[in-house]
């Protein structure tokens, strides 16, 4: 899809055309601040869920036009999703801010998941029980959407259950695309990165029993002794994974 050029931005749309003056003001208030790091800001305005970049003039320039594939991955995933069926909040549009000709700042706006809940927290809190859902067929979700995402040669390089939304527990949803990547044949090593960032988002609170039997599932086709020198390498990944997340913390305070 070409993009249409409207006021000082470049715009690639699933909404029409007539809405757009009106979807650009929704854009520049402030709305209700979700996440907001150097780099990004994430907020709501209403119905609709904005992630904006933060760089300075300069280094946005340069990003924009010398990484402008980089920039709109997370549109075009966002639209392979929607039409693979793969369950993502809907993208609404893209916008690349110019001035002097040349995009300096990109916005990324969906829709906004009313109720959801990042599966983490819908697990930690014990949502599911709520919602009248197990931990087996919540789990069950889990796989469904992983296989589903594998099958279609998809990359999610952080996909640890705060990059996953439900709802309810039945569904459950892919989101920050940024750094998500189509690649002919998903082997056994970019498997084992998302199994050890689901493990190191769960096995705080959740059996070890049951996220054994989860990765055992997800990985059926390996034979049994594979199966468990593969699941002891990803309790060790993880232990290094979160080492070095507590290292970056401790960095990050001096």
């Amino acid at each position: 899809m070409n993009p249409i050029k409207k006021e000082h931005y470049l715009i690639w749309h699933n909404i029409d055309n007539s809405d757009l003056s009106e979807f650009l003001l929704g854009v520049n208030t402030n709305g209700e601040i979700i996440k907001e790091t150097s780099k990004t800001t994430s907020y709501r305005v209403g119905h609709y869920f904005v992630k904006k970049t933060n760089y300075n003039f300069f280094e946005g320039i340069l990003r924009h036009n010398l990484l402008s594939k980089r920039c709109r991955n997370i549109w075009n995933i966002s639209n392979f999703l929607l039409h693979h069926n793969i369950p993502t909040p809907k993208p609404i549009a893209y916008l690349e801010k110019l001035k002097y000709g040349l995009p300096y700042q990109h916005f990324f706006i969906s829709e906004y998941l009313e109720r959801s809940q990042n599966v983490e927290i819908f697990i930690k809190n014990k949502l599911h029980i709520q919602n009248g859902i197990s931990l087996k067929d919540f789990f069950n979700a889990l796989e469904n959407i992983l296989l589903t995402l594998w099958e279609n040669g998809i990359y999610h390089k952080d996909l640890s259950g705060k990059n996953l939304l439900t709802v309810n527990g039945e569904i459950i949803y892919l989101v920050d695309l940024d750094d998500t990547h189509l690649i002919n044949y998903l082997d056994i090593k970019y498997k084992i990165k998302n199994l050890v960032q689901i493990y190191d988002s769960f096995c705080d609170f959740v059996e070890e029993e049951i996220l054994k039997d989860f990765i055992f599932s997800i990985l059926n086709q390996t034979s049994i002794n594979q199966v468990d020198i593969t699941y002891n390498k990803i309790k060790n990944l993880q232990q290094q994974r979160r080492t070095q997340h507590i290292r970056n913390i401790c960095k990050d305070k001096k």
